[in-house]
């Protein structure tokens, strides 16, 4: 199947009637940008910090080097998360506890940023399983996988989900697909996912299933609705979770992966 419908660019409207429409380009005021990620999969938290760049100029975002970055978790311990290079830190070997709030800290550009986000326990895969499908929208036929997992009565869930294949992941905006149990609570779920295409027998077919909190399901629906065009015609960006006016996230987040080869 085709391809399916952080930077956001603004849409000028153009009405029949002329008029001056004044536009912030961020000429003057670049914003700071913190996409933080912390997978309890393998135990680290990985920050990325850059500057806004002015609307005219084409350059790369500027990287925030040596900036003070701190993770507290939900006994008030705080840890340092390293200066790597080029705006990136990043801390090992930490390890999560479900269901508890951690707060991400930075001080850079001379201000302090916070946000705060909840590890949820993982909601595991239980199987993937496919079905062949003809031709339809004008793809090539070929085969869908199904999520299969058992959604617990006991909590709401939030999840995104990527697929690949054959060892390649399909990580673009635009490749992940969402996934909440507002219909499904407490019921078995048998969901068929269409990505870039349908696969090919021989094909081995990745699923990534991630939980995590609601303002982070929320702030990717918006980001991914902006991206495929879903959004208004001049979108903004997401609502980040960050406070004091920066843009990006922070996911605190557990995973479950499995694999299949269509045969």
């Amino acid at each position: 199947m085709k391809k399916l419908a952080l930077l956001f660019s603004c849409t000028l409207l153009v009405f029949s009637c002329q008029k001056v429409i004044d536009v912030d380009l961020n000429e003057s005021n670049p914003q700071t940008v913190i996409e933080g990620n912390y997978t309890a999969e393998d135990s680290t938290v990985v920050v990325r910090i850059t500057n806004t760049s002015s609307y005219f100029n084409s350059d790369a975002s500027q990287t925030v080097n040596n900036a003070d970055v701190t993770i507290t978790d939900v006994n008030g311990l705080t840890t340092n998360v390293p200066f790597v290079e080029a705006g990136i830190y990043i801390l090992e070997n930490y390890a999560p506890e479900f269901d508890t709030e951690y707060i991400l800290s930075v001080q850079a550009n001379g201000e302090t940023f916070s946000a705060t986000c909840e590890m949820r326990t993982p909601v595991l895969i239980d199987d993937i399983t496919y079905e062949f499908f003809p031709s339809i929208f004008g793809a090539d036929a070929g085969y869908a996988p199904f999520l299969n997992y058992q959604d617990p009565a006991d909590q709401t869930d939030f999840h995104l989900i990527t697929l690949g294949v054959n060892s390649k992941e399909w990580s673009e905006l635009t490749d992940i697909l969402q996934q909440d149990d507002a219909l499904v609570n407490g019921n078995y779920v048998e969901r068929p996912l269409f990505g870039r295409s349908l696969f090919e027998f021989g094909d081995t077919v990745h699923m990534h299933f991630r939980t995590v909190d609601e303002k982070i399901y929320s702030y990717y629906g918006q980001a991914i609705s902006n991206a495929t065009g879903g959004g208004s015609s001049a979108p903004g960006n997401p609502d980040s979770n960050w406070d004091n006016g920066a843009l990006g996230f922070f996911s605190a987040y557990s995973s479950s992966r499995k694999s299949v080869v269509i045969e």
